[in-house]
């Protein structure tokens, strides 16, 4: 299997757009969780708009998406982005697969390009894979699809110059509880073909990890039907043979409490595992992730997630 590399027509943009652009960006910079999201009732996606003002603001000369819908399953949600840095050597590059969330019932992966490239542009291959969502499809589907897009990156990771040998997880939210699964039950990844070894590290950002009883309607969508329960649950699946873990959440978080990632922490560690926390003073749900683009500065997550898998990775 050949890919082709793609590559991006970028229009070009006026002193006006630009000029309007900074403002929106300063006002969803500091927009709470409520007041970005009801932009959704007028039809506006706010993180794909997200997304598009980071692009603005970035490098340009950075980071590229160069294989874009790339299937790694039969379904239509099983498709994958792959971004690379602009200015690289010749060496292989560290393998990011990264999960983004919502929920477990929405999410694009042309929304989050933020992400990756900020990642890419670090010096890693980004892997960003759609999967199947709640409610027409149940746990596991979805962290099913993980382990297929782990399996494809394994396969094909090199023939984009990335290196299978140092392959990593994260994912926010949603995201986070995909990866931390795919982490701590090595059952997922054994099904689709790769040995467990093969994930050499794991970030789990505002990631839900211990929330039983199920509250959240998104979540007993998603997950209230498995049985047993605990199989859904990150922390109930902690052992001290899982790969390192990184843990990062926001103290003012109250979607998923920060008591998720010290939970984990605390039963990784007592389990003889190898584990890190940090904790963000002020941070909300969304922050983390936002924090990766260049027009929030208020936590440099891509250089705490960097400098986690530069140690692990090398």
């Amino acid at each position: 299997m050949k890919l082709e590399l793609s590559r991006p027509v970028r229009p070009p943009v006026s002193p006006q757009a630009r000029r309007r652009a900074r403002r929106w960006a300063r006002r969803l910079a500091v927009a709470g969780e409520t007041s970005l999201y009801a932009l959704e009732k007028v039809g506006i996606s706010p993180i794909a708009m997200f997304d598009r003002l980071s692009r603005w603001r970035e490098p340009k000369d950075a980071a590229r998406r160069v294989a874009r819908g790339v299937t790694y399953g039969a379904h239509r949600r099983q498709k994958l982005d792959v971004y690379l840095p602009v200015r690289r050597g010749s060496a292989p590059l560290p393998i990011l697969l990264f999960f983004y969330g919502g929920g477990w019932v929405k999410g694009e992966r042309g929304e989050f390009g933020w992400v990756a490239r900020a990642m890419a542009a670090r010096g890693y291959m980004v892997v960003l894979p759609d999967y199947r969502l709640a409610p027409q499809y149940r746990f596991p589907a979805f962290i099913e699809d993980g382990a297929l897009a782990v399996k494809w990156a394994l396969d094909h990771g090199g023939e984009l110059g990335g290196d299978p040998a140092r392959l990593a997880l994260a994912g926010h939210s949603a995201g986070g509880h995909l990866a931390g699964i795919l982490s701590l039950d090595p059952r997922y990844l054994a099904a689709a073909g790769v040995a467990p070894e093969a994930i050499r590290a794991a970030a789990l950002i505002s990631a839900p990890t211990n929330f039983l009883p199920f509250v959240d309607p998104r979540a007993i969508a998603a997950l209230g039907r498995h049985r047993p329960e605990h199989e859904t649950q990150p922390y109930h699946l902690a052992h001290g043979a899982a790969p390192p873990l990184l843990l990062l959440h926001g103290t003012a978080d109250i979607i998923v409490r920060a008591r998720n990632a010290q939970q984990l922490h605390r039963k990784v560690l007592a389990a003889g595992g190898e584990a890190e926390m940090k904790l963000y003073r002020g941070l909300t749900h969304s922050d983390p992730i936002k924090a990766f683009s260049p027009i929030v500065d208020k936590a440099d997550i891509a250089g705490d997630l960097d400098a986690f898998l530069k140690a692990r990775l090398g």
